[in-house]
């Protein structure tokens, strides 16, 4: 800084450029002003340019305009008569940018997307922001219920859709988690009534979202309720809510724990099926969800739970029995949720009737249970009794490899190493051996064909034949070899050497019939 005159930049203008993109034309109203005083107080314009660090052309052009110059107009965009048009639709529907590139260039746009998508950032970021005020309700009075889709996992050999019901009490926020593999109807149920015994209550509301296990249809205000559903809110004695379509927030409470739950705790755990994830997931439930200060509450949700005034749970056990129709294939399988299950064999090409009660899938023939199965996890599965199959003339299998591992499991549930040589060696013949193997129950018992199978893996010999020959043997083996008689004696045998004369056919012919010379 020297005396009498303003602070000299340090930096030239080409300096300026490469720092901070600064050119000769970009002046401030300042620098303009303090170019007009140097000059009139004499200072010549190289000096004037190097005190404020600017090129001695820029201080000639300043000088030649007697007042700063305006920002320049904008150049007209290939948008311009488009952007009403943009603005209405944007405002009342609230359309993608993809949506309204679209439109337009039906209309005559012949601009790019990228300057639509611009113009649509520009608007949405001046719209205001939706804003909520928190509602907190009293002890007892409700709770969220949602589901979440966990991605794919791999149980009992087999990739299937894992999903968690969450159910959260508004109030001490204490909170409970199921995880399944279906979202019917019966396990929702099911799910509900383990939350409640879990909490030693019911809320006197619980909301939802607008699916189709609690809510058929809504139009103008008109509900059409899930019949079964409404049947068992009555049950236990809450009233269903709706949230407003499009308005998630209305049960936050219940949304914004599925990320903690799977950070905290999905992530990382490692199960053998359904039943070990979800005694975990109790756990940690019991020792670190519901222990846990609350960010919003600041408290406990267990303390807090001992505040809900929860209505008492129904006495007895609530039965889910959601019963469908069903006609049997002809290889005397009915189809339930995405998997196939077996009933006896005589009811092949008849109408059964089905009942889901949220553990077991029951079949009926005319009022009369004819077959009962675990329900299965996940989708595609094949679920047999061998029993069914017990009397049938002449079973005919379905040649599908899939379907033929399973029905020879069913059988023989330790083959898993057998069937897997068997593919290798025989490829698309596979299926063919397994069936001439199941045909041999026919004769054989079922721990001799084991056995069999496993004399077989153990050889490396992979096909119905090779388990047929040791089934055999097992059952009829063979007689032991008879053995040689015993050699002579050595010391009756002539030490000297014996010549024997060599005599024509004709002699051993004449001594046969006896009509012939003595020649002995």
């Amino acid at each position: 800084k020297e005396k009498g005159t303003a602070p000299v930049l340090l930096f030239r203008e080409k300096e300026l450029e490469k720092v901070h993109g600064v050119t000769a034309k970009m002046i401030g109203v300042k620098t303009w002003a303090m170019i007009h005083t140097y000059h009139q107080q004499g200072v010549p314009k190289s000096r004037i340019a190097e005190m404020l660090g600017i090129d001695r052309k820029t201080v000639s052009r300043a000088l030649q305009q007697d007042s700063y110059p305006q920002e320049r107009k904008k150049k007209p965009s290939i948008l311009d008569p488009y952007k009403p048009y943009i603005e209405e639709r944007l405002n009342k529907y609230d359309l993608t940018a993809t949506r309204l590139f679209r439109e337009i260039r039906n209309q005559g746009y012949t601009g790019s997307y990228e300057t639509v998508k611009r113009y649509v950032a520009t608007l949405r970021e001046q719209r205001p922001r939706r804003a909520y005020i928190r509602f907190e309700t009293g002890p007892g009075e409700q709770a969220q219920v949602d589901w979440s889709l966990f991605g794919r996992v791999v149980l009992n050999g087999r990739e299937v859709l894992i999903w968690c019901f969450s159910m959260v009490l508004s109030y001490s926020r204490a909170m409970y988690i199921e995880f399944t593999t279906s979202c019917d109807l019966a396990t929702f149920i099911r799910a509900h009534v383990n939350a409640f015994q879990y909490f030693g209550g019911v809320t006197l509301t619980v909301v939802y979202d607008n699916i189709k296990l609690v809510v058929l249809s809504r139009s103008e205000g008109a509900i059409r309720w899930n019949p079964e559903f409404l049947a068992f809110a009555h049950a236990y004695g809450f009233r269903p809510i709706l949230c407003a379509p499009g308005n998630p927030e209305a049960k936050g409470k219940v949304e914004r724990p599925f990320r903690y739950i799977r950070q905290d705790f999905f992530k990382g755990t490692e199960f053998t099926d359904l039943e070990d994830l979800n005694q975990k997931a109790r756990r940690w439930l019991d020792e670190v969800a519901n222990r846990r200060v609350h960010r919003t509450t600041g408290a406990v949700p267990f303390e807090r739970l001992a505040e809900e005034k929860l209505r008492p749970l129904p006495p007895g056990e609530y039965q889910v029995n959601l019963s469908e129709k069903r006609l049997v294939s002809k290889d005397c399988l009915v189809s339930y949720d995405g998997n196939l299950y077996s009933v006896p064999f005589i009811l092949a090409g008849r109408e059964v009737e089905v009942k889901n009660n949220g553990r077991e899938l029951l079949v009926f023939y005319q009022g009369e249970l004819v077959a009962k199965h675990e329900l299965a996890e996940g989708k595609g599965r094949m679920i047999r009794n061998p029993h069914h199959y017990e009397g049938m003339p002449k079973a005919t299998y379905p040649y599908r490899m899939r379907s033929t591992r399973e029905l020879f499991l069913g059988y023989f549930p330790q083959a898993e190493g057998f069937i897997a040589g068997l593919v290798k060696t025989k490829g698309p013949g596979a299926a063919y051996h397994l069936h001439r193997i199941i045909e041999l129950l026919e004769i054989y018992p079922r721990e001799t064909v084991a056995k069999a199978l496993e004399r077989a893996s153990l050889y490396g010999a992979f096909d119905s034949r090779t388990v047929r020959n040791i089934c055999a043997q097992d059952m009829h083996p063979p007689k032991e070899p008879e053995l040689p008689p015993p050699p002579l004696p050595t010391k009756h045998l002539p030490t000297e050497q014996v010549y024997v004369a060599v005599r024509s056919l004709k002699e051993y012919e004449a001594a046969l019939l006896g009509g012939g010379e003595d020649h002995a």
